[in-house]
């Protein structure tokens, strides 16, 4: 959809990017203004700040990756969202309402909004039933059991949810919600509506970074075989499992200050390592350690530990994780528990000081990899190397840095013995084919640079109108979309005319979003930055410029001539029509002359 200006511009007045941004990362303030350290290509973890903050435009560029933008594009790159959805994100946060939203996108935006209450409200009903129904006795005893003290639940709010399985269904309706609306809330069965996913079950609500109850996990309490243990929400209008980590929110504080995180395997293993003081402990949804979850990892880390269980699925999970990790760039430890199986267990048996101080003890993610696959394979075997180096080519193909992956080689080409070239040339062998991207590979952009003095005319000269739009529709007679060659130039004429026929994308940044090419709209938004098109008079350059392209048009139109005569004279032309040929010839040589001279002048 397009937003108004007005509804822009709002937002911008009441927001600047130092209160946006500092919502992600720390801000310093110097003397020569706001930095940040780079969240981009550093994962925050610089020495020194790279990220300017400009107040003035309410934008961000950084000295070190060039990656630059908005506030908008600052949260649509943190967030990994679209343009829209960082408008309604920022609007919200801004208190501005939004206009031009179609009648759909209201409904949906209602439906979210109903889901945040809906969850919100639930989490405060399960939690008040676990204080104090006496039906929650056995949670409570249960709870006990695991050694999880009173404010640990109330920090992570744990809830009940009662065994009758008709009350959730009755409880909300007479709150109001409609059939309609619950079917697709996450709280009941898909194929046996109104049924229950949450029944007899110790309850734990999951929070969005931002804070709002977005889903819930559940342990269930009839201890029967046939009952699935835990089981989740499902993927909703709000949440989706792999974008979301249990417990990051609770943990975010302790997280951005210690820049590290503990990732381990369930609910109960952070609630446990937490409680152990190790306030910075989150978990994915069982072992599925997602990319979109180090992904948001990323934003505030510099390191990562990981805590999976000790049998074979949670040894595969830690190895998957490594390598997610690495595309990721984070530095990655792996804890052990010694003889216990997982953290709750530890805290269970031993207590929480027992706990914490047993992890003091770490092994980095690659010599991890490298003892495990020690343990799978027989490396005296040409078939055992092989395979040895296959288990570890996904973490050494995600490994960004050439002297670190140099490194890895060197270390295994000691290990079983064989030379580095060969090591080289598996590896070669394990990548994806040209042109895919692995589902769980981090598929962010990388787009080449914009430089000024190596790109054509009419790319400059669109970029020039992209920072001067008040101009383009006086010099829309001057040239035609036919004379742009470039295809990055005609893509910002069109642009350009939608600005001038709609009267829409004013603001630079829904000027952007009229643009769908990602290498064409990262380029439009560089040259915002760039003092070659920010110059006192745009006419000057923009003149000179299509008196190039003109140029440009001329010797095409010579060379044309020229081919046409030498084509008339071995043919055997008529003899008027070969003048008729070299009197334009003429004349264009002339017009070629004067417009040398005015640009040798310029």
């Amino acid at each position: 959809m397009s937003f108004s200006d007005r509804t822009i511009e709002e937002i911008k007045a009441k927001l600047s990017i130092v209160d946006v941004v500092s919502s992600y990362t720390q801000v310093f303030n110097r003397s020569n203004g706001f930095w940040i350290k780079c969240p981009f290509h550093g994962n925050g973890n610089e020495r020194t700040p790279s990220c300017k903050l400009n107040l003035e435009r309410n934008s961000f560029y950084c000295f070190a990756c060039q990656e630059h933008g908005s506030m908008f594009d600052f949260v649509m790159k943190m967030e990994h969202i679209t343009f829209p959805e960082a408008v309604r994100e920022l609007a919200s946060r801004a208190g501005v309402s939004i206009e031009d939203e179609t009648p759909q996108e209201r409904v949906r935006k209602e439906e979210k909004t109903s889901l945040y209450e809906l969850n919100e409200q639930m989490a405060k009903v399960f939690h008040q039933l676990l204080l104090v129904s006496p039906e929650a006795e056995t949670a409570r005893d249960y709870l006990a059991k695991r050694k999880i003290t009173q404010e640990t639940i109330e920090r992570f709010r744990l809830g009940y949810a009662p065994k009758d399985s008709r009350w959730l269904h009755d409880y909300m309706i007479k709150a109001g919600y409609s059939d309609s609306f619950l079917q697709d809330s996450g709280f009941f069965s898909k194929n046996k509506y109104p049924y229950p996913l949450f029944c007899n079950r110790l309850m734990f609500p999951v929070s969005s970074w931002q804070g709002k109850v977005v889903a819930f996990g559940a342990r269930d309490l009839s201890f029967r075989d046939d009952a699935p243990k835990y089981i989740n929400t499902p993927d909703t209008a709000i949440y989706s499992k792999k974008h979301n980590l249990y417990a990051f929110y609770e943990c975010l504080e302790t997280i951005k200050k210690e820049h590290k995180a503990i990732v381990c395997e369930g609910n109960f293993d952070a609630i446990s390592l937490n409680q152990a003081g190790l306030t910075y402990a989150v978990a994915p949804f069982g072992t599925a350690f997602t990319s979109e979850q180090a992904g948001l990892l990323s934003r505030y880390v510099s390191r990562v530990q990981l805590l999976f269980d000790t049998d074979n699925a949670g040894m595969e999970a830690t190895s998957k994780a490594i390598t997610m990790l690495q595309e990721k760039d984070i530095p990655c430890e792996v804890l052990s528990l010694d003889r216990f199986k997982d953290a709750s267990e530890y805290l269970e048996k031993a207590g929480g000081e027992a706990l914490k101080n047993s992890l003091n003890q770490s092994i980095d993610g690659f010599r991890y990899l490298v003892n495990r696959a020690l343990s799978l394979y027989n490396t005296r075997t040409p078939k055992g190397k092989s395979e040895f180096v296959g288990y570890l080519a996904p973490f050494l193909n995600a490994t960004k840095s050439n002297v670190e992956k140099d490194a890895y080689v060197r270390q295994i080409a000691e290990i079983i013995g064989t030379g580095e070239v060969q090591i080289r040339s598996d590896l070669t062998s394990f990548q994806q084919p040209s042109g895919r991207i692995r589902e769980d590979a981090d598929q962010s952009r990388h787009y080449a640079f914009l430089k000024p003095g190596n790109i054509s005319p009419d790319l400059y000269l669109m970029l020039m109108f992209a920072n001067h739009r008040e101009l383009f529709a006086s010099y829309t007679r001057a040239f035609r979309f036919g004379d742009l060659k470039d295809r990055e130039a005609q893509i910002i004429y069109l642009a350009l005319e939608n600005v001038r026929r709609d009267g829409i994308g004013k603001t630079d940044e829904l000027f952007l979003s009229l643009i769908a090419d990602d290498q064409v709209r990262h380029d439009v938004a560089t040259s915002f930055e760039l003092p070659e098109f920010k110059v006192e008079n745009p006419e000057g350059v923009i003149n000179e410029i299509l008196d190039r392209m003109a140029l440009r048009k001329l010797e095409e139109d010579r060379r044309l001539i020229l081919l046409q005569i030498r084509q008339g004279e071995v043919e055997g032309l008529d003899e008027d029509d070969l003048k008729e040929l070299l009197n334009e010839k003429v004349s264009i040589d002339c017009d070629i002359r004067d417009l040398k001279e005015k640009l040798q002048k310029a």
